[in-house]
């Protein structure tokens, strides 16, 4: 009787399961070859941070957010039509992660580019994890 009830609970639970529920796929990237991570956003931005430093543009003032940005991420806001680094970090943390998270979930797949002239530490590639889970 107890597995009856058991085997009941689980028919009926999975009746009222949202319909496509049970076939959500899994947050992933693309294969480990491909050279994506799995990040989210927080990871994103301290990746970017990296990249900046990397091409030369500290972003914040010692080092330390609590500091504030640097003239230098100020400037180069200013540059590529964002103000300042406010702007810069506004549009990382907003309209470019919803356009990469697609699928909401908060995850993403994150790709470092080869460093040259024309492709500064700060330029990846981006896709949504779901989309490309395999």
């Amino acid at each position: 009787m107890r597995a009856t009830v058991t085997l009941l609970a689980a028919v009926l639970a999975l009746l009222v399961m949202p319909v496509g529920a049970a076939a959500r796929q899994q947050a992933g990237c693309p294969n480990d070859n491909a050279g994506f991570i799995l990040v989210d956003l927080q990871t994103w931005w301290d990746i970017s941070v990296d990249g900046f430093e990397t091409a030369g543009i500290p972003v914040y003032v010692g080092g330390d957010p609590a500091n504030g940005f640097t003239e230098e991420f100020d400037a180069f806001g200013a540059a590529a039509g964002f103000g300042d680094g406010q702007g810069v970090y506004d549009y990382v943390w907003g309209p470019q992660w919803d356009v990469i998270d697609k699928g909401g979930d908060g995850w993403a797949c994150m790709k470092p580019r080869q460093l040259s002239g024309g492709n500064p530490g700060y330029n990846f590639n981006g896709v949504d994890n779901v989309s490309n889970a395999g």
